[in-house]
């Protein structure tokens, strides 16, 4: 009895896992089409179009990480940081390997002040890139320094510039003056 019932329902499992698959190979295909005149709003700095665009995109692909990001993008560029910091976590939601997107939410959160968050966000953002960009160290720099971090703080601004970093190198010249100001 179990295998008539176990092979009834087997079919319609393997069926339904399929079209799961290749409805998110679709979206993807769809998306990488679609997104361009976005991006090239985002480009031109028109950013209150590209949020409409990436707004109206989300509808037909909700699923879509990469039209969270540039929505994500536009909203932080119109200082809307709450709504920039929900498109990145869905993002995030959507598709976790895009090293991007935790520096930007990072970013987002440091102008929120909430700076334990955003080191953490730039703390992933440095593991993804293999502690190889500067600017995620950088950030993650700021972070440390406005959690009272100093030495460490200090560590990143330097392997930051050791990579070609000139605002870490303006930092440690000033001596954090420039983040003493904006952190305050």
């Amino acid at each position: 009895m179990e295998w008539l019932l176990l092979l009834f329902f087997l079919p319609f499992v393997l069926t339904i896992m399929f079209f799961n698959w290749l409805e998110t190979k679709f979206y993807s295909f769809r998306d990488r089409e679609k997104l361009e005149d976005g991006e090239r709003l985002l480009q031109e700095k028109q950013y209150s179009q590209a949020q409409i665009y990436f707004t109206e995109r989300l509808k037909y692909f909700p699923k879509s990480s990469k039209a969270y990001l540039l929505r994500g993008k536009a909203n932080l560029q119109l200082e809307n940081y709450y709504s920039a910091l929900y498109d990145f976590e869905q993002s995030i939601s959507f598709d976790n390997t895009v090293a991007e997107t935790y520096i930007l939410k990072g970013k987002v959160l440091y102008h929120l002040e909430e700076y334990d968050k955003a080191f953490l966000e730039f703390d992933k953002a440095d593991w993804y890139y293999r502690s190889e960009n500067p600017v995620a160290l950088r950030w993650r720099g700021m972070a440390r320094y406005c959690i009272g971090q100093a030495e460490n703080a200090i560590n990143d601004f330097r392997r930051a510039v050791e990579l070609g970093d000139e605002d870490a190198d303006y930092i440690l010249q000033t001596k954090f003056k420039y983040l003493q100001k904006n952190s305050i």
